[in-house]
């Protein structure tokens, strides 16, 4: 594993922190975050993680960083 985006698991969302803009949704290209509604807010949410391909796209695309990779 070169790349430094790699991650051994997948990123985890701040769901107090997510604006709700879907950018981390278009970026995944395994298509597992999706946005949930809870109330008056949206929020981003991994479906099944085991599924991710842990490529961290949806990182760097969250314009607020509600978006972290342990």
């Amino acid at each position: 594993m070169n790349d430094p985006l790699q991650g051994e698991s997948p990123p985890v969302v701040d769901t107090v922190r997510c604006t709700g803009c879907g950018r981390c949704v278009a970026a995944c290209g395994s298509r597992l975050l999706s946005l949930e509604v809870d109330g008056f807010r949206k929020y981003a949410q991994i479906g099944i993680s085991k599924r991710c391909k842990r490529c961290l796209a949806c990182v760097p695309a969250c314009p607020v960083r509600a978006l972290r990779a342990d």
